[in-house]
């Protein structure tokens, strides 16, 4: 993470930060719902990939088609982590308080949440790999590399272990430039157009950076970096500043949702049936899926909809174990295959309820006695650290929901930091 001088907010400010950014409830759990329903699509989609490869690649109907089109999911990830770490610094800036959000604070409660179960999944797949001698193991000399996130950085290493872990990489690049924007958002003030012109420049880099790795042939280790991936994020960001103190009524809810999802079903059907131009499709990237996307975590927030089926029940509970999900779904499935307990044959439903009927404990058990731990934690020390700071009690923060691939999702002050 980077070095800056920590800050922090005053109360008065933080208590006019937090109205002002604080969304209903269920609102922001139908985004921890929609994280859950993306970690089961990608464990979904990597089933399926065993499974499509064991037949020897037959022509694609439109049930693989679709499945195939669950790789969205990664990029739902990267706008999710763009739209929820940058709003604090979004309501500082619009709300024009007068110091941002605490540095201190946004690295201790990013390190407890993704560090420790992060650290453990990474010791466990080298051990079973190793047992395994699967060739995606590697020598213990290279662990440090995954624990500092490096990994896509090298040919050792990338897409080994866990291979999944590679878009983590990307997130913590993202979590460890995010403050640079969000100090240059607040030095910009309170101009919504101003903040905009940042998030689309973020945007624009990101476009360049798909189109610069295509044209050049950038190597895996490059192209496996943030740059490309500049455009998810700053998505995110924008729709973080559009939604900002802003509610939809239902006319215009509607008139912003179906356009949303007509652009990711058409990005996914160009992608997935090879229509067209593949250099366009490579210049393009999922641009327009990814616009989509943004748009349908702007209606969800903004909108007049509350979506209980996302916000509570079992996409609720998907959402709170997806980190594990993520981690943890890869090593089941070489596991079962390197052991004998693959289903064979064209039995796709069985082998995913086979994958599920381990990584769905595993990860609750890690939530429940790795994450939550850490995050409960994390969050004692900066609560402490508030109130010395601010040399007086501290009002008590309402019960957040963390989440598993990307935490925390309720704004509380201009200190709180989310994903």
């Amino acid at each position: 993470m980077p070095t800056a001088e920590p800050v922090s907010v005053d109360r008065r400010t933080a208590a006019a930060i937090s109205r002002a950014t604080a969304e209903p409830a269920q609102r922001l759990d139908a985004l921890d719902g929609l994280r859950g329903l993306a970690a089961l699509g990608v464990l979904v989609l990597h089933t399926w990939m065993f499974s499509y490869g064991d037949q020897h690649r037959p022509p694609k109907g439109l049930l693989d088609l679709s499945l195939g089109e669950l790789r969205l999911g990664v990029q739902l990830f990267f706008v999710l982590s763009g739209f929820l770490i940058f709003r604090p610094f979004v309501a500082a800036a619009l709300d024009g308080a007068r110091r941002g959000p605490s540095l201190t604070r946004y690295a201790i409660r990013r390190a407890a949440r993704i560090l420790p179960a992060y650290w453990l999944a990474v010791v466990a797949s080298y051990f079973l790999l190793r047992h395994l001698d699967h060739p995606m193991q590697i020598d213990a000399g290279l662990l440090p590399v995954f624990f500092v996130f490096a990994q896509n950085h090298f040919d050792e290493t990338i897409k080994h272990l866990d291979p999944p872990m590679w878009t983590l990489a990307i997130e913590v690049s993202f979590y460890a430039t995010l403050p640079f924007a969000g100090a240059l958002a607040l030095r910009l003030g309170g101009g919504r157009a101003r903040l905009l012109l940042l998030t689309l420049t973020v945007v624009a880099a990101g476009a360049l950076s798909t189109i610069l790795a295509y044209e050049h042939h950038w190597p895996q280790t490059l192209s496996t970096s943030l740059l490309p991936h500049l455009v998810e994020f700053g998505a995110g960001m924008t729709i973080a500043v559009l939604c900002h103190r802003r509610r939809l009524n239902a006319r215009r809810a509607a008139a912003l949702l179906l356009p949303a999802l007509a652009l990711i079903l058409v990005n996914s059907w160009w992608h997935a049936t090879g229509a067209g131009s593949q250099e366009l499709r490579s210049l393009v990237g999922d641009a327009p899926g990814i616009a989509g996307i943004a748009a349908v975590i702007g209606v969800l927030v903004a909108g007049p909809w509350t979506a209980p089926l996302l916000a509570r029940g079992p996409a609720k509970w998907l959402g709170s174990i997806s980190f594990g999900v993520y981690l943890i779904h890869f090593p089941v499935i070489v596991a079962l295959r390197m052991t004998g307990h693959w289903p064979e044959g064209d039995v796709l439903g069985r082998q995913l309820l086979t994958v599920m009927a381990f990584t769905i404990p595993l990860a609750t058990a890690s939530w429940f006695l790795v994450e939550k731990p850490s995050i409960a934690l994390a969050r004692r020390l900066t609560t402490r650290t508030a109130r010395s700071t601010a040399g007086a009690p501290a009002t008590r923060e309402p019960r957040r929901q963390r989440t598993g691939e990307r935490p925390a999702l309720r704004p509380q002050t201009a200190g709180e930091t989310y994903n």
